[in-house]
Parts: C-alpha cells; sequence; structure tokens
C-alpha cells in the first residue's frame, strides 16, 4: 500500500498482512470482479434468476424464511444471506438499527486500458499493489494496475468452460473521491469531470483519466458503516457491504470473500456433525463482526476519518 501526493511524491509505503512474510508471486494478486464473477456463475444458470428485485422476507414455522421479490416470486429457503450491498434491503428490515453514514463524498470509478504508454505514465507503485494519490480540498483517488496473468477465455477454454468474458483487457482501475455533486453525468460527462478536478495534479495522472474507456465510469456515494451489537441468530445472515461496508481501501471486496468462505465453512462443518444450522450462523456472525468492523475501522483510519 503506498500513498502518493498528487505530485506524485511516495508521502508513505507499507505492507498490508503480515510484515515478517516472505513475498511470494500471489503478494500483490489482484482479481477482476467481472471475470470471478463469470466464474462463479459458471453452470448455476438454471438456478440462478435475474432481474427480480428483493422486496422483502418473511419468517416460516420450523426455523425457515421466505424471500419475496418485485414480480411476485416468492422462494423458500433453510437460509437468506443478503448479499446486496451497502443499502441492502435485507439488512433494513432485518437490523433497522444498523448505520450506515453517507460521508458527503462522492466516488468517480473507471477502468483505463493498460496499454505499453500507459504502463508508462502510470507510477510504479501503483502496478506493484495497490496505492492512493491524496489531493487537497477533500480529493483522494485510489489507484492500481491489473493485469491478467492469462488469457481468461483461453484458460476456460483449456478447461472445456464454455464461459463468455465481457473484457478480458488489462486496465488501471482508478476512483476519484471529491465532494462534488456529479450526479446526472453520463461516463463521458464524469471523465471529463475528474479531469476538470485533478488538473492541478501531476499531468500524467490526468493523461491517465483522458484514456479511460467512458463506458467503464461509473459514480456511487462513499458510505461506511458503524458496529452494531450481536443479534440473536436464525435463518437470516449477512455478508460483505451488507452488514460491513467501508471506505475504499482496497481491503472491502477481499473481506467479502473471507465472509463467504467462513459462513461456508461453520455451515459445512455443521452439517458434517449433525448440528443446528443455527449455530453455524451464530458461529460465523460472532466471527464476521469482529474482523469485520476491524477492517472498517482500518479503512477510516487510512482515509484519514473519524469512527465512533
Amino acid at each position: 500500500m503506498t500513498i502518493l501526493a498528487d505530485d506524485l511524491t511516495v508521502i508513505n509505503r507499507f505492507p498490508v498482512g503480515d510484515p515478517a512474510a516472505e513475498p511470494t508471486p500471489d503478494s500483490h494478486i489482484s482479481v477482476d470482479r467481472l471475470t470471478l464473477r463469470t466464474i462463479l456463475l459458471a453452470e448455476l444458470e438454471e438456478v440462478t434468476r435475474f432481474g427480480a428485485a428483493f422486496t422483502h422476507f418473511a419468517y416460516l414455522p420450523g426455523g425457515r424464511v421466505e424471500a419475496h421479490f418485485a414480480d411476485g416470486a416468492v422462494q423458500e429457503a433453510d437460509l437468506l444471506v443478503a448479499a446486496d450491498g451497502s443499502m441492502s434491503r435485507v439488512r433494513h428490515q432485518f437490523l433497522p438499527d444498523a448505520r450506515v453514514v453517507d460521508l458527503g463524498v462522492r466516488l468517480i470509478f473507471g477502468k483505463t486500458p493498460l496499454t505499453d504508454e500507459v504502463a508508462a505514465i502510470t507510477p510504479a507503485e501503483s502496478l506493484d499493489g495497490f496505492s492512493t494519490i491524496v489531493g487537497s480540498g477533500g480529493r483522494f483517488m485510489p489507484l492500481a494496475g491489473h493485469r491478467f496473468r492469462r488469457d481468461p477465455r483461453a484458460a476456460a477454454a483449456e478447461l472445456g468452460l464454455g464461459l463468455e468474458f465481457t473484457d478480458t483487457r488489462d486496465y488501471v482501475m482508478w476512483v476519484l473521491g471529491t465532494p462534488d455533486d456529479v450526479s446526472g453525468l453520463d461516463g463521458a460527462g464524469l471523465r471529463d469531470a475528474v479531469q476538470e478536478r485533478v488538473a492541478d495534479w501531476h499531468p500524467q495522472l490526468g493523461e491517465i483519466i483522458r484514456r479511460v474507456d467512458p463506458a467503464t465510469v461509473r459514480t456511487a456515494s462513499m458510505r461506511t458503516s458503524q458496529p452494531v451489537e450481536p443479534w440473536p441468530s436464525g435463518p437470516v445472515t449477512l455478508v460483505g457491504d451488507a452488514i460491513h461496508c467501508m471506505v475504499p481501501a482496497g481491503i472491502g471486496a477481499a473481506v467479502a470473500l473471507r465472509d463467504a468462505a467462513l459462513l461456508t465453512r461453520r455451515l459445512t462443518e455443521a452439517r458434517d456433525r449433525g448440528l443446528p444450522l443455527v449455530e453455524a450462523v451464530h458461529a460465523y456472525e460472532s466471527e464476521m463482526l469482529r474482523y469485520g468492523f476491524e477492517a472498517v475501522a482500518a479503512a477510516a483510519k487510512q482515509a484519514g476519518l473519524a469512527t465512533t
């Protein structure tokens, strides 16, 4: 993790994770979310539904739960897992007192194709891990390069998987944080807005923005969650941003993946030992709430935000 000034001077650089661990080829690995999503959905088409918004859930006798959707569909299950992001409708119903704070900062995301020309103007520290550029007036910009080790299409073909990937180009991911309201702009308009707001930064940064694919540019509000007290475990639980959303720090998606792995492990252990599902959910939630909100606090500290 590297902190850079807006003239690309290195302010601080520190390892993430165990500082005593020896670097490995995977020390700086990054994962493209769209590619991962395509892989995770492989062979699940028959059990995956799209296009119907979740509206609410209801508890059923016997400890089960049913989810209701805007198209009138109802799905009954042993466990409902909320993975619906920082504005989670499941959390709003399940934990109405859980607070997610809008910090009054707009985030503008973009992906610039990582050509040889772009690699030459991208800070080396941004191609070797995760970096954040800190400017004046509340502006900041996380910046990180992503290079595919292999062409996902070729790898999938070798495995006999007929996966269709939307984009497999290497790229530089950037996110501008700004207090300005940029709502109502399309991708090209957002690109221009970012260029205007970094015009006094190092010119290489403006050039990276200029070369962005406008189709990848979008905006969102920066939010962070506040710790919640444990609740009685049951047939509804939460993962990722739905429970512990945090400011951009290069760790949010990794913590969500940790949630998913831990929940899977606890459910499998309970099944193999013949334990009630609720015990697995409780074991998961007890651990997740601890490390999840530790990550929220760490991300806030990195961004210079006070937490309560």
